[in-house]
């Protein structure tokens, strides 16, 4: 085994190992460039968290939106406005704790339970006054200095990448782009670079590079399991270039949150880790410059 698969073998072993360790309240790195009701919200002003805030945070940058405000069928219908015909849903997750009684201790145990319910966007919705929506842009200056030598290294892969005043992070495979927050946006250089190697990994599945069936459908088994394997793998980059020395709590909450979409948890997790440290492989094969090489 090389020197560059031994770290990041211990780089996601790591990783799992926190998982055992911290809880699935994730927050991500970024700042979102629309003020206060930029990032996914209800349309009764309740904010969208974890998981949910991600995958409507990309509905919106992924479909054109021009609204942050989603509901059930039944919400936006509650609020006086109805659902136009034919209009496509988004998949959201909610967990509740059920308490059940172990039967070997004959103690209560408390479990998550998930939910799924379908939301639509304000766009889809006709008679609803969302007038109390500020979509006011919100100016940022950087607090973090670059780390020039890994932006030649992620400059030399050859990806396309766009940095603009979005509120998502995402790769998109119809058009083999990955679309980034700009720079300042984000609270620190470890937060940036980390969240582009995940969607770097994710451009690795492409099928004329690593060919991952990535999955589509939000809370399936194969867009969770994608998500691990970005995820993995972004720590093992940052870990890598020394963005990061080690893995931190984020990449651990992250990965939680997707694990409980699997039923097979640990199979899941070692399959991930294999093709996170192959997508790490690819990534640093396809680049001009040496990862190792990098700034501490």
């Amino acid at each position: 085994m090389s020197k560059a698969n031994e770290v990041l073998n211990e780089i996601a072993q790591t990783v799992i190992n926190m998982m055992n360790e911290h809880g699935s309240n994730w927050t991500k790195p970024w700042k979102d460039a629309v003020h206060v009701h930029g990032e996914p919200v209800s349309a009764k002003k309740r904010a969208y968290t974890g998981i949910n805030r991600i995958s409507l945070g990309l509905a919106v940058a992924l479909s054109g939106h021009t609204s942050p405000v989603f509901a059930t069928y039944k919400q936006w219908k509650s609020l006086g406005a109805n659902v136009k015909k034919g209009s496509k849903g988004y998949k959201v997750i909610f967990y509740k704790t059920i308490i059940v009684k172990d039967e070997e201790t004959e103690k209560d145990r408390a479990l998550p339970c998930a939910k799924v319910y379908t939301v639509f966007n304000s766009d889809q919705v006709e008679n609803w006054n969302g007038s109390w929506l500020d979509t006011e842009i919100e100016e940022y200056e950087q607090q973090w200095n670059d780390i020039e030598d890994v932006d030649k290294f992620i400059a030399s892969i050859g990806a396309n990448i766009t940095l603009d005043n979005s509120n998502a992070a995402f790769y998109r495979p119809s058009t083999d782009s990955i679309h980034m927050p700009n720079k300042a946006q984000f609270n620190d250089a470890q937060g940036y670079y980390g969240t582009l190697f995940h969607e770097l990994v994710h451009w690795t599945g492409h099928e004329t590079r690593e060919n991952r069936k990535m999955g589509t459908r939000f809370g399936s088994d194969r867009y969770a399991f994608e998500e691990l394997v970005a995820e993995l793998g972004g720590a093992m980059l940052s870990g890598l270039t020394k963005v990061e020395a080690t893995p931190r709590e984020d990449h651990a909450i992250y990965l939680n949150n997707w694990i409980q979409c699997l039923r097979d948890n640990p199979k899941a997790i070692q399959k991930a880790a294999s093709l996170a440290e192959k997508a790490s492989q690819f990534i640093i094969n396809s680049a001009s410059a040496e990862p190792t090489k990098q700034a501490a």
